[in-house]
């Protein structure tokens, strides 16, 4: 009798001491990076808001929430090396093909991997109507959302 006690308090004693510190991915982690894309007046060159009518990933999933602020903050694909949108404004349509190199990062064992990205120089419009003028790169390496990567001339 003593012996199936001793054996259920080792099984519990080890149960307890399996479980690590990180097991638990703590709210606020480091998550994938959006792209940034800021906007600017293609004859000024000054900074210049926008109000888009609408934004559709092609081929994404999620819902792309329009805000007011002067930059974009969207999601690229992790599992491609090419993400599409499709920008709506005053009724004209213009398709982003943002050309990027993906790189996994491993964060621990219960929040995984996520992915940083590298803008490639192939980014382009696809121009259906032409409201976007000319798209630059203002900095290619996607680590965090502080800093514009795009600059959209409209």
């Amino acid at each position: 009798m003593i012996n199936k006690h001793h054996n259920f308090l080792f099984l519990l004693l080890i149960v307890f001491l399996g479980c690590e510190k990180d097991d638990i991915c703590i709210e606020g982690s480091e998550n994938t990076s959006r792209i940034t894309i800021g906007f600017i007046d293609y004859e000024t060159k000054g900074v210049k808001d926008i109000s888009l009518n609408s934004i559709r990933g092609i081929g994404l999933d999620s819902i792309i929430e329009i805000k007011s602020e002067g930059n974009l903050k969207l999601p690229l694909k992790a599992n491609s090396n090419k993400t599409k949108y499709l920008l709506e404004y005053n009724e004209t349509f213009d398709t982003l093909v943002i050309s990027h190199h993906t790189f996994h990062k491993y964060l621990n064992r219960s929040c995984g991997y996520i992915a940083n990205f590298i803008v490639k120089s192939d980014t382009e419009i696809s121009k259906n109507s032409g409201w976007i003028k000319e798209v630059s790169i203002e900095n290619d390496s996607i680590f965090n959302e502080e800093k514009t990567n795009i600059l959209i001339h409209y």
